[in-house]
């Protein structure tokens, strides 16, 4: 859009331009002027800003300055709602522009067909006399090729068939490999990690006993003395099955921590593996696609040179027959009403179909902006709005150039003036017709001024 904005003010510059440069037919400065011819000059800058409409003009270009703004700027899109908004206007007006580009291919297509079909009808009954025979012809020669092309088509998709049947069991193949592969690698990974594991339990129980050791060993030697009394037995066998339990309550949380990074390690694994496996299948699925268009492409062009060479002899096979066509006033006639016809259903489908996409759009407008809470702008809309407000300030300054135009020439007529230049650099002495111009055209308010000698410097 901001290209669109710089074009429509480059168009309206150029249109003021060529409507200076134009508006007296004026001679180079270095023209010889008649001796005793008056020169004079006017300022048409100055003339068109006091013209009446010059205020219409100049509301016109505000108009298309307020819109090429409010393209460049858009809304204040703030919160991410309101840029979600405005994302998924946009996506949404692109499709509905792929969608009517579509369907103006289709009705395009669809026309062109009935036409193609109605012209060969009535070239089929020219050929035959308004009878079967040379309709017959024309319809045996069109089975002929339409069967030949057919089989063409036919052997084609069956080897692309072939082809893609081909590459989809090597990716299949392929991505089972690497699946056992990446499984293989998870599992190998556990493996070590669970041995890691173990190898810490069985240290760690190691150092808890060889911490305990000397503490275990005096319980046990004093247990073995018969001189203790009951009392004394029981609590030395209570701190020794105490320090055995506490043993493996250790023991038992480290295993219980070790069970569950395990289990975080292995979910890790399996989403790195799941990732890894989907990068694999997009670059293959990738590929393929890629390697499947190349050889479509390269199946149609090579179809597209066989069915052209059977067409140039099917139309050299045609050519004595349409000579006689092509030399009947009626038969021209009557297949030019039939284009006419079709192009005035088509261009009717058409615009029923721009309707309707134009109305989608200013649907899709409204419900985003509600949902965004703002009054988003569609782009088209405003370009096609902008062209109408510049195609209107067009006209009225070629008005305004035609009135302006006919007072130069009025008021040079009345003041003896030979020629008129719209710049004096170089002319010399000249006189000043601007505000009489001016005063003319209704854009003065005192009384006629009487003409300015410029002493060349204008």
């Amino acid at each position: 859009m901001a290209a669109c904005a710089c074009i429509v003010a480059g168009c309206s510059k150029h249109s003021a331009d060529e409507g200076v440069k134009n508006l007296l037919s004026m001679p180079s400065p270095g023209l010889v002027v008649p001796s005793g011819g008056v020169v004079a000059y006017v300022d048409i800058d100055k003339i068109v800003a006091a013209h009446p409409l010059h205020g219409k003009l100049q509301a016109l270009q505000d108009q298309i300055t307020a819109l090429n703004a409010g393209v460049l700027t858009g809304p204040p899109v703030t919160t991410a709602a309101q840029r979600a908004a405005q994302a998924a206007l946009q996506r949404d007006l692109q499709n509905a522009e792929q969608q009517f580009a579509q369907e103006i291919s289709r009705k395009r297509g669809y026309y062109e067909q009935q036409e193609s079909a109605a012209l060969a009808r009535i070239q089929s009954q020219a050929i035959s006399g308004g009878g079967t025979s040379g309709g017959a012809v024309v319809s045996g020669m069109q089975q002929e090729y339409g069967n030949q092309v057919k089989q063409m088509q036919a052997q084609g998709a069956s080897a692309l068939s072939a082809y893609r049947s081909t590459l989809f069991k090597q990716d299949t193949d392929h991505l089972h490999q690497v699946q056992r592969v990446i499984s293989q690698d998870v599992a190998a990974k556990l493996r070590a990690r669970e041995a890691q594991q173990s190898a810490n339990e069985t240290r760690y129980q190691i150092s808890l006993a060889t911490q305990n050791q000397e503490q275990r060993l005096n319980l046990k030697t004093r247990l073995e003395n018969i001189n203790l009394t009951p009392q004394e037995r029981s609590q030395s066998a209570s701190q020794l099955q105490d320090l055995d339990t506490r043993e493996q309550y250790l023991i038992n949380q480290l295993k219980a921590t070790d069970r569950a990074n395990l289990k975080a390690y292995e979910k890790q694994l399996n989403r790195d593996a799941a990732a890894r496996f989907d990068a694999e299948r997009a670059r293959t699925e990738k590929e393929t696609s890629d390697k499947l268009l190349a050889r479509q492409k390269q199946m149609e062009d090579q179809m597209r040179g066989q069915v052209a060479a059977l067409g140039g002899q099917f139309q050299q096979q045609l050519s004595a027959a349409n000579k006689s066509l092509s030399a009947d006033p009626k038969l021209q006639s009557r297949m030019e009403q039939i284009h006419t016809q079709m192009q005035s259903r088509y261009v009717a489908d058409a615009n029923q179909a721009l309707a309707a996409y134009k109305q989608t759009r200013q649907a899709l407008v409204a419900k985003y902006s509600a949902i965004a809470h703002l009054q988003f702008e569609d782009n088209q809309a405003v370009a096609a709005q902008i062209d109408q407000l510049a195609g209107a300030r067009r006209d009225l300054y070629n008005r305004v150039v035609e009135q302006v135009q006919a007072q130069v020439r009025e008021v040079a007529r009345q003041q003896g003036v030979a020629v008129v230049f719209d710049s004096v650099a170089g002319v010399g002495t000249a006189i000043d017709l601007t505000a009489a111009v001016i005063q003319r055209i209704g854009g003065a308010t005192t009384g006629s001024p009487a003409p300015v000698a410029s002493g060349g410097n204008g």
